[in-house]
């Protein structure tokens, strides 16, 4: 790999609903590694538009998130925005005016970024099926946390260091 390309590795979701947390515990265990200097770190939160403003000047981005595909709780994904069904329909800038903001996710917000004309980086997304995003609590149920490691090793394998 190229090792001048700059790779952002974002982590998205929501601390507070467990397993949502999925991203910001990814990056919690991946800040204490030693990663190239070409690679970024960041915990974004909840996805939102604001994520647009992010990937800007990466050459890859790879998000960590928790994605419901209707697997069991603790599958893996690795899915480019190709692979998922409502990426790859054509989002009109006159269908955004009726987006809730509360509708916007990360493949919405992405979604949303091509529908608009931006010049998205090559996107990868690791995720895993989660148990439980509702309940308020700090921690991921033990399936999510135990697919934590095999989530780390993929994104390591994506950067050619694993």
């Amino acid at each position: 790999m190229n090792k001048s390309k700059k790779i952002l590795i974002a982590g998205v979701g929501n601390v507070l609903k467990s397993d949502d947390g999925l991203g910001s515990f990814a990056i919690d265990q991946l800040r204490r590694l030693k990663l190239p200097q070409n690679v970024e770190v960041i915990e974004l939160g909840t996805p939102d538009l604001s994520i647009l403003h992010y990937v800007k000047g990466y050459d890859k981005v790879i998000f960590i998130d928790a994605i419901k595909r209707g697997g069991k709780s603790g599958s893996i994904y690795v899915l480019k925005p190709q692979d998922v069904a409502y990426l790859t329909k054509a989002v009109s800038p006159r269908n955004l005016a009726f987006m809730s903001m509360h509708e916007i996710n990360l493949e919405k917000t992405i979604a949303i970024g091509k529908a608009l004309g931006e010049m998205l980086p090559d996107i990868i997304i690791i995720g895993c099926e989660p148990e439980d995003v509702s309940t308020l609590r700090i921690g991921l149920t033990n399936k999510v946390r135990e697919a934590l490691p095999k989530i780390i090793e993929l994104i390591l394998k994506e950067l050619s260091i694993a």
